[in-house]
């Protein structure tokens, strides 16, 4: 028996075919220590869809159901349209931002019909502006939100009529963007590349020390936590030429800070 499996995890930058062969190297690797005490059952590959850059899995062997339940928790999969209740929480990341100006949509691997969630401008005032009329651009400017960026999202609405999610940004970023406040930190994200060579161009320019934490969202979404006093984008200046193709994004307390006041 095999079992066809769709990761939320999706590879993009990848512009020549060596880049792709690298990056899919590293994500059989990845994978395969992640099932490494699964013996009788194999796990690979099949392809990188062209709809959406998401990575499609092919799991075999007398395991392949608890392989499975372990890749669903880890990784995350994609999800029906007709599973997604009214409450429930998703991990998802920024599409189109800033292509309409009432509101943000997150893809969080919603599928048949694949669906996007819409976040509408008036719910996005409420939970990062204190309710100000201020405009979607001056949102995204404000806390710098880029395609990839990682939100936690929770279903508000369903429309089953015409396939559509409204949702709100969870308690779960907005924790991290009230920690990034209080403490008086900045958060660098990245999309485009691993977190070990996130982290290695981090070391490479001697900023290990300044790191509290570095967190992957996805196989190329990551953020990290500086120690105060640390400049993101002074870092970004010295780390960009080392991580080619991709994109930062910064969370500077003191512009979000005098935004919301």
């Amino acid at each position: 028996m095999t079992t066809r499996v769709i990761l939320t995890d999706k590879i993009y930058n990848n512009p020549s075919a060596e880049r792709k062969a690298s990056l899919l190297a590293r994500y059989t690797k990845y994978i395969s220590q992640l099932i490494r005490g699964f013996a009788h059952t194999s796990i690979e590959i099949r392809k990188i869809r062209e709809s959406d850059k998401r990575i499609e899995l092919l799991i075999k062997g007398p395991e392949e159901l608890f392989v499975k339940n372990l890749i669903q928790t880890e990784l995350g999969t994609v999800r029906e349209f007709g599973e997604i209740e009214k409450g429930d929480v998703l991990k998802g990341t920024l599409v189109n931002t800033g292509e309409v100006g009432f509101g943000l949509f997150a893809d969080c691997g919603i599928m048949n019909p694949p669906t996007d969630i819409f976040l509408p401008l008036y719910t996005l005032r409420e939970q990062l502006a204190n309710g100000q009329k201020v405009s979607l651009k001056q949102i995204i400017n404000a806390y710098d939100f880029i395609d990839h960026f990682p939100l936690f999202i929770k279903i508000k609405e369903i429309n089953t009529a015409h396939y559509e999610i409204k949702g709100k940004i969870a308690q779960k970023s907005l924790t991290l963007f009230d920690k990034i406040i209080k403490e008086h930190i900045e958060g660098l994200f990245l999309c485009g590349e691993t977190k070990k060579q996130f982290k290695n161009a981090l070391i490479q320019k001697g900023h290990l020390q300044d790191i509290i934490s570095i967190t992957r969202y996805g196989f190329l979404e990551h953020l990290v936590l500086f120690k105060k006093g640390t400049n993101a984008r002074g870092i970004i200046s010295e780390i960009g030429n080392i991580l080619e193709g991709c994109k930062f994004s910064v969370l500077n307390p003191k512009r979000i800070k005098t935004f919301i006041r």
